[in-house]
């Protein structure tokens, strides 16, 4: 592959069609050569097209590239048979002719309705996490993660759930948020596998509700953002279990499957009794993105309701963050990284990225950083607005002895500190995380 710039730039004649990149079927062969919308040479022409090669033209940033018309019906797939396949995914059904008349309308409202609850978080300034409400917090997760687990298989079965069920969680985390969301955020880490959708529905629902907090959001609507986060995915659980756990990278069609499950989970959604109506179109457009590159509508900006926003960044966090058969997982620091990357790029709200970055710190709660002093610490806590300088407990000195997490001179502001400061983020203790992802432009388009 070469950066050199054609002699005939194609995008002046209408020899070359514009396709994504996304559409090029591995195996294949282009008899004329590939560009990008530059006119700048990709793909000499006679070549295969493999993984590699398609990663490594995103990697330069070509969502969409410039292919001979001649190639680009053998080449890619075929927009007509991809219109055709959505059409089979029976995105037509009552349900989403209501939402979507609604999104069309501009009719969805979004408003508070009472005070913020930012107003009521308690200070927890520089220091330790409360051991009895980290216990406390911990079984909530332990029994809601079980809980939604029989909820969903409920559903499955045909039976109706009680919403009640799903409100009274949101409420639960809402009070123990307003009591030290550091605390909450971080006991959720480590808690449940990768692979156990409503358990990890939770992790986002904690993520959605600290960013909705963080923008001023009411209880009512806190609360809803929750729900939303908890429900959101359900529709994975219908997704072919192959596909699910599938050792490589998906193809076309099996991408497909994985866009169904939020058409999936509103059918599932309409068996929970008593829930606010707009659960359903929050859930409907966690995957779209402010571009329009989302599914299953390609919806984007304004036509994005408010609250999916925020739920479509806590939701590409804990994607990039979670371990995936196919891919290691993020170090916590690379994916807030992404995500700002995303958000320059106009696939997430930067309004809800700037929020986020707020809650965490650029080294997010949980992560552990290398100190200039040598020392190896864990960040506890957000510092007001001062991203890369969080506050952290000391768990390892510079000579690799454990250290007194609960002694005062181990918890540290890193503000306060003059001569103390972040030197790297490390990979959390015994995992294979990554501190960048090889697929950073994959990473735009992640998927559960």
């Amino acid at each position: 592959m070469t950066s050199e710039q054609s002699a005939d730039n194609p995008l002046d004649t209408e020899q070359f069609t514009t396709i994504s990149i996304n559409d090029l079927i591995v195996g294949r062969t282009n008899q004329h050569a590939i560009y990008d919308q530059s006119g700048i040479l990709l793909l000499a022409g006679n070549s295969e097209i493999t993984q590699e090669r398609k990663l490594a033209i995103l990697q330069r940033g070509c969502l969409e590239i410039r292919v001979n018309c001649l190639d680009s019906k053998r080449i890619s797939f075929n927009r007509e048979l991809l219109q055709r396949n959505y059409a089979l995914l029976e995105l037509d059904t009552e349900v989403t002719r209501k939402l979507d008349a609604i999104i069309e309308g501009g009719l969805f409202e979004f408003k508070n309705e009472g005070p913020a609850v930012k107003q009521t978080l308690l200070d927890a300034g520089r220091k330790g996490y409360d051991k009895a409400q980290r216990e406390e917090v911990i079984k909530q997760h332990l029994q809601n993660g079980q809980e939604l687990e029989e909820m969903i298989s409920g559903v499955i079965h045909g039976e109706t759930i009680n919403g009640a069920r799903v409100s009274r969680m949101a409420t639960q985390y809402l009070e123990a948020m307003t009591k030290d969301v550091g605390n909450v955020l971080s006991s959720i880490i480590h808690q449940f596998s990768d692979d156990e959708i409503a358990s990890r529905s939770i992790e986002v629902a904690l993520m959605a509700m600290s960013i909705g907090i963080e923008m001023n959001l009411d209880a009512r609507n806190a609360r809803l953002l929750a729900i939303a986060g908890l429900v959101h995915d359900w529709g994975m659980t219908k997704v072919p279990q192959q596909i699910r756990t599938a050792t490589k990278r998906l193809n076309e069609s099996e991408m497909l499957e994985i866009k169904k499950h939020p058409i999936h989970s509103l059918e599932m959604i309409q068996r929970v009794s008593g829930m606010p109506k707009v659960i359903s179109l929050i859930a409907y457009q966690v995957h779209e993105r402010m571009n329009g590159m989302g599914y299953p509508r390609g919806r984007k900006g304004k036509s994005i309701h408010p609250l999916a926003r925020i739920l479509q960044v806590a939701d590409a966090f804990v994607g990039m963050t979670s371990t995936r058969p196919y891919r290691a997982p993020m170090m916590r620091y690379a994916a807030m990284e992404c995500l700002i990357r995303q958000a320059r790029e106009n696939f997430v709200d930067a309004e809800v990225v700037r929020a986020f970055l707020k809650v965490q710190s650029l080294f997010p709660i949980g992560s552990y950083v290398l100190l200039s002093d040598d020392s190896v610490a864990q960040v506890i806590r957000r510092n007001q607005d001062f991203y890369t300088q969080p506050i952290v407990m000391r768990v390892q000195d510079a000579s690799g002895e454990l250290v007194d997490q609960e002694a005062d001179i181990n918890l540290i502001d890193l503000h306060a500190e003059d001569k103390m400061n972040i030197v790297r983020a490390l990979p959390n203790p015994g995992t294979n995380e990554t501190n960048y992802s090889e697929d950073k432009y994959y990473s735009k388009l992640i998927v559960n």
